[in-house]
């Protein structure tokens, strides 16, 4: 059953990379702004100050544009980076308009940051997750890496909200979960809220 389980979930995270990155990049660039404007008009930004986001890495949704109009509200925006000690963890640092980025070690881009630019979890209001497919409960499926199911683990008792950034068409009818897996409470997409 476990092995069942397990090709499905690894049929699912392969279709749809494929899906998202047989995207152009005017779709790519068109869905951005959406999910930009769906986030203008959610109230839970024009609450929070200290917002993590990802860039975008392997198709994901563009989150540029959210990002830019995140600083221009002088709202604080935070990146993940792996610990450079123990690499199944993530920290997040403070991004500026003037950070150097580099590309670790599964090459997806990260800020050159000192100590003070980290942010403790319980400080954050909102963190931005990607995934790679959701279904109608909120159940989320992301790369495989682990990364953010063990940071978002039990996140109803810190301060912070998950929510989830994906495509529309990323969205499945039924995910087969398994006991790791972090649930999210909310998933924007360029169309539409989703709150479970």
């Amino acid at each position: 059953m476990l092995k069942k389980t397990l090709k499905k979930r690894e049929n699912i995270r392969r279709d749809m990379r494929i899906l998202r990155k047989s995207l152009t990049t005017l779709q790519r660039y068109n869905e951005s702004i959406k999910i930009f404007i769906t986030s203008c008009n959610f109230s839970l930004f024009y609450n929070s100050t200290k917002i993590a986001l990802f860039l975008p890495f392997d198709g994901e949704i563009n989150t540029y544009p959210l990002i830019l109009n995140l600083w221009k509200n002088k709202k604080k925006v935070f990146l993940p980076v792996i610990h450079s000690f123990n690499k199944k963890k993530m920290l997040f640092v403070r991004f500026f308009s003037n950070s150097i980025l580099y590309r670790n070690k599964y090459k997806i881009l990260e800020p050159f940051f000192k100590s003070k630019d980290i942010i403790p979890i319980c400080d954050l209001d909102v963190i931005i997750v990607p995934l790679v497919a959701f279904d109608k409960t909120g159940s989320r499926l992301g790369m495989g890496g682990g990364f953010y199911d063990s940071f978002l683990a039990n996140w109803q008792t810190k301060n912070f909200i998950p929510m989830g950034f994906a495509y529309n068409f990323q969205l499945v009818d039924n995910l087969p979960k398994q006991y790791w897996d972090v649930s999210l409470p909310i998933v924007l997409t360029p169309n539409k809220i989703w709150i479970f």
